[in-house]
């Protein structure tokens, strides 16, 4: 239902009238429908570049068919383990299988907020979501990530019961490890800490929560690990063999392109952080807790993918469905956000290297498709990620 507020003299100036309108007054689903759509077209959708590597593990996922550079795709075996049981292991289907946990994570999301928050408190988190470009990063590069993002806010979801939080917990470890136990270990930091603060923070979230969470995740790679030996799979440590052959090249990859990547973990979204600052020392668990998964670009290739990932449950936590601090943010704020957004261009670094919206690329395939106009190179996957 539309949120009946007073404009405030701020948000009363014609240039900010309408976003207003559009965020605090529209029907739900007129604003869903509007972020949903300008954040396809600033993001676009497309599949991650190695996808077919990934593909193959759904094949038969109790054999290891990658080189070994390669395996730490393996170890993102839920995914391919639920396409082969789906039978949705063509290129196609195993597309449109995480294309839907794409777009279940957005789901959950909106579902999540409109249940837990004030209406009016519930849309300016969405606002909030949007920005952010974990949002289009489900999009950007749908394949394993998918999975990953469902999974987490799975488990913010689910935070009303540990069992099944614990669940949730084992299929993020079985999932992506790496990325669940940093990203839970962070914000059962962050919470401790509060916890020990005077006046400490009021979250939504419990630490017994974010402990359930944490150990599900790992006896989600202890299960995981248990599979393979039954099955005697062979396969090296994964992410950790990749980053030791590489270690030299990612430092370097940090260390010549550090502005354009940490200002693209966030994008638009750094002001929220800078908003959450402002209360002083009371932020500093959380201000230390993402400073320190900012740690993890130095030794990554994909560093907006992997930063928005890892950082997503802390900024939910603190940020997104924290009602403390979504009282605080006023409505102009969030109407100048959301100007912003649209005007800034969506920025997302691989390999140090800034890339753009995969759009137009979408609308030429499309039409390519349609009525055969246009060129398309024999590689898809990597086509809108190559040189010019």
């Amino acid at each position: 239902m539309p949120v009946e507020l007073a404009l405030e003299p701020e948000v009363a100036a014609p240039v900010l009238r309408p976003v207003y309108r559009l965020v605090y007054t529209s029907k739900r689903w007129k604003l869903v429908s509007f972020l949903f759509a300008a954040m396809i077209v600033k993001t676009g959708v497309w599949c991650m570049p190695n996808i077919s590597s990934y593909r193959q593990i759904a094949q038969w996922p109790f054999f290891n068919p990658l080189v070994p550079d390669a395996h730490y795709l393996f170890w993102s075996w839920l995914g391919p383990f639920l396409a082969w049981a789906l039978r949705a292991e063509g290129p196609v289907s195993f597309f449109l299988l995480h294309l839907l946990f794409s777009l279940a994570f957005t789901a959950l999301f909106v579902l999540v907020a409109f249940s837990r928050l004030e209406e009016e408190y519930a849309r300016t988190s969405l606002v909030m979501f949007f920005v952010l470009p974990v949002s289009g990063t489900a999009y950007f590069w749908v394949g394993g990530d998918s999975l990953t993002l469902l999974l987490m806010m799975a488990a913010l979801a689910v935070s009303r019961s540990l069992p099944a939080t614990l669940l949730a917990g084992v299929a993020l470890g079985m999932q992506h490890f790496e990325q669940g136990f940093l990203a839970t270990g962070a914000l059962l930091l962050a919470m401790s800490w509060n916890r020990l603060q005077h006046r400490a923070t009021i979250l939504e979230y419990s630490i017994r929560w974010a402990a359930t969470l944490l150990a599900g995740v790992i006896a989600g790679k202890v299960v995981l690990v248990g599979i393979f030996r039954h099955a005697h799979i062979a396969v090296n440590s994964g992410r950790a063999f990749w980053m030791h052959a590489h270690f030299y090249w990612l430092l370097g990859r940090f260390q010549n392109h550090f502005q354009v990547i940490l200002y693209s973990i966030l994008g638009v979204g750094w002001v929220l952080v800078i908003k959450n600052a402002e209360c002083g020392r009371k932020a500093l668990p959380f201000l230390v807790a993402l400073s320190g998964l900012l740690l993890l670009l130095l030794v990554t290739g994909d560093h907006t993918r992997v930063g928005a990932i890892v950082t997503f449950p802390l900024l939910a936590v603190y940020l997104l469905l924290n009602r403390e601090y979504l009282y605080s943010v006023a409505a102009p704020m969030v109407c100048w956000i959301v100007v912003a957004w649209l005007v800034i261009p969506y920025v997302w670094v691989w390999g140090g290297l800034p890339k753009w919206s995969v759009f137009p690329y979408d609308v030429t395939l499309l039409l390519h498709k349609a009525f055969g106009w246009f060129k398309i190179p024999p590689d898809l996957a990597m086509w809108p990620f190559s040189k010019g």
